[in-house]
């Protein structure tokens, strides 16, 4: 399949421990940013992309902490204008879209990947489970992990941070996914490339870049990764670009350390598979507060 993945900057941001700028200010510049989302969508159609992958909260208008506006009367729900647009642009090149976008779901506010199918119908829908300190002030955090059938395969999605915790993309490789798509502002290949590796799982990473056109200096920029942990394809570090790469999601990951030889798997996946031992891993369900780790900070 052709896989594409958008890295792209924000038309404008800005400080909120210093600036106040209106929401009807802010909502103008979003939209010049969601002009520039769909101008990178119809690059990936025309690129005869079957699936792409924009980067976090592409109608983001407010900074995380900014209580000037309750979250639900600035982000709409999945019957808005937004979500059409987006569904009518994979109709229109018959293609799949993975989106991040804040939603309004029953009264909350969730940083979600909307998964959109080549006939712009809605596969799936992921609300971001792990919310990074300051979010959790205006959104609320999902709870479910996982993996939608499309006519690509079995694919998961994730939001930024649910990426840091190694069990979220375990889980979907134990669903079957074959490919985890991430919209994110704040990849970075340290961990991002482990994810791929350790589950055998294919993972499209759209990065945000910040208002001046870069990324920190901890961060990686938007990539494409097989199941392997090999990076396939990658924007570089500045500037808003459309990365793609043919991938099969569907291969499997070749044996290593000759495993072949002693389990006669052909698959690494499936090597691995076989010698897990779940029965000793009931520490990863208890509560945190019952933790070694956690009297540790007591």
């Amino acid at each position: 399949m052709k896989l594409s993945v958008l890295q792209q900057k924000p038309c404008f941001g800005y400080d909120q421990l210093t600036q106040a700028p209106s929401l009807e200010l802010l909502k103008a510049k979003n939209e010049e940013t969601l002009n520039e989302t769909f101008a990178m969508l119809d690059e990936a159609g025309q690129k005869g992309s079957d699936l792409a992958v924009t980067i976090e909260g592409v109608n983001m208008t407010l900074c995380w902490a900014d209580m000037r506006y309750p979250y639900p009367e600035v982000y709409e729900g999945l019957d808005g204008a937004l979500v059409r647009r987006f569904s009518d642009k994979a109709k229109q090149w018959k293609m799949h879209i993975v989106a991040g976008l804040y939603l309004t779901i029953e009264g909350s506010t969730y940083n979600c990947a909307v998964l959109f199918d080549d006939e712009g119908k809605i596969v799936g829908i992921h609300k971001k489970v792990h919310l990074p300190a300051g979010e959790e002030f205006q959104v609320a955090n999902g709870d479910k992990i996982e993996v939608f059938d499309t006519k690509l395969g079995k694919i998961g999605m994730l939001v930024c941070w649910d990426m840091q915790f190694p069990e979220a993309p375990r889980i979907q490789a134990m669903q079957g996914a074959e490919l985890i798509c991430l919209p994110t502002w704040g990849w970075e290949n340290i961990y991002g490339l482990c994810r791929a590796y350790e589950n055998s799982v294919t993972v499209a990473a759209a990065m945000g870049i910040d208002s001046a056109g870069g990324l920190p200096e901890f961060c990686d920029p938007s990539c494409i990764v097989d199941n392997m942990g090999k990076i396939v394809a990658a924007a570089p570090r500045e500037g808003s670009c459309v990365v793609t790469a043919e991938v099969d999601i569907h291969a499997e990951p070749a044996p290593q350390y000759g495993s072949e030889h002693y389990k006669g798997f052909p698959s690494m996946r499936r090597t691995r598979a076989s010698q897990r031992h779940p029965e000793l891993y009931g520490e990863l369900s208890t509560p945190i507060e019952l933790t070694g780790l956690y009297k540790r900070y007591e």
